[in-house]
């Protein structure tokens, strides 16, 4: 699984991350973990079911009917599939996170229930909290129907060509929801890509439009190993 370089920019101090791409990909989730475990390393995944379920991540493999994860081990990496939604990538000094954030999760508040969690159960300032959104479907290619206006806020859409339609906003959305928390808006980096256009990614929507295949791509954080200092 290729990554690419330009995307890991230094917006999450406490730790490493790497997002997928389209390059080398196996069919299913299940033949490209070996494959990432093998580069990487130790994984912790989800079953993503759109839900609002946020578990703890206490050792490498599968977490059945989860959207978020959470850990404070630095030997492990922490994935977060998507094909459009939102992955969403959160450090801190004593615990990191991933979330799968779809326009349900954003519904369900799992963002803001995982960066509350992190803040609590790690005593961390929200100010020391770092997020990285990943490729993702944005607003320009994201057509809704009128009534997710009734959801959202009206700010996070504009107007669709399409009668009835509207485009939203998902990374605004989720940009919001973690101010609200008190996340510093220079603590959120967004790579701002688009999954829809960009086909070194997969996007759902178009491969409901052109017919290809239907595939995720892994988003991955692990927490940087806390060097000790000598007195």
């Amino acid at each position: 699984m290729l990554t690419i370089d330009d995307l890991t920019k230094p917006s999450a101090p406490h730790a490493e991350y790497q997002f997928g791409t389209t390059e080398g990909a196996k069919p299913s989730i299940e033949d490209n973990i070996p494959m990432l475990v093998d580069k990487l390393g130790p994984i912790a995944y989800m079953r993503q079911v759109h839900g609002s379920k946020l578990q703890y991540a206490a050792k490498p493999g599968i977490y059945e009917e989860t959207d978020a994860l959470f850990t404070d081990r630095p030997d492990i990496w922490l994935a977060v599939n998507t094909a459009d939604c939102l992955p969403i990538l959160i450090s801190s000094p004593e615990a990191i996170a991933v979330v799968h954030a779809g326009w349900r999760g954003l519904q369900k508040e799992l963002l803001p229930k995982t960066l509350l969690m992190i803040m609590e159960e790690f005593a961390q300032d929200p100010t020391k909290v770092f997020l990285s959104v990943g490729p993702c479907i944005r607003q320009y290619n994201y057509e809704v129907e009128e009534s997710f206006a009734t959801i959202f806020d009206d700010k996070f859409f504009k107007p669709s060509t399409k009668k009835g339609h509207l485009l939203m906003d998902l990374p605004a959305i989720a940009r919001q929801q973690a101010k609200d928390v008190g996340v510093l808006d220079l603590n959120i980096f967004d790579c701002g890509i688009d999954t829809f256009s960009d086909k070194r990614f997969f996007s759902y929507r178009r491969s409901k439009k052109s017919g290809e295949a239907k595939q995720v791509q892994p988003s991955l954080i692990r927490r940087k190993q806390q060097r000790s200092i000598m007195m």
